[in-house]
């Protein structure tokens, strides 16, 4: 039984909207306190949110390996040492929504009314093998859907 590894650029959602929330709320309350015309500190703003979602997500990703094995797939996170096992039995359908920077990976699994959610990051990164990835979860069987 042979497995496949594939490299994913997954990202920590919730720690970026942390980061670009604070981010944006403490330019603004910077640049509110500056003695200059509003459309300047408007402009000021707009102009930093380029470098907030630029820090936001290299401070947020949580690059994971994705190894297939016969019946299972084991997700791997390296930099927490963490790991989850999925048994691709237990797949009811794999679910794959195209969202602004990257993409919202959602396994539905039989047993469990909410699904488990990864975020797959697009910005900044370079092509990872989520196409390989989805290609060989079908060849095992797994239905799958773009949205």
């Amino acid at each position: 039984m042979t497995s496949q590894t594939f490299h994913i650029a997954t990202l920590h959602r919730g720690r970026y909207m942390i980061f670009l929330l604070v981010g944006v709320s403490l330019v603004t309350t910077i640049i509110a306190r500056l003695p200059i015309i509003e459309i300047a500190k408007i402009l000021s703003v707009l102009l930093t949110l380029p470098i907030l979602i630029y820090l936001s997500t290299r401070l947020s990703r949580n690059h994971s390996e994705w190894t297939l094995t016969g019946k299972n797939l084991h997700i791997r996170f390296p930099q927490k040492k963490q790991e989850e096992i999925i048994k691709l039995a237990d797949i009811k359908y794999l679910r794959n929504v195209p969202r602004s920077g990257g993409n919202l990976i959602m396994f539905f699994l039989r047993e469990k009314k909410s699904p488990q959610r990864y975020w797959r990051n697009k910005l900044f990164e370079r092509m990872d093998d989520l196409d390989s990835l989805i290609h060989q979860l079908r060849q095992h069987g797994v239905e799958y859907y773009y949205m």
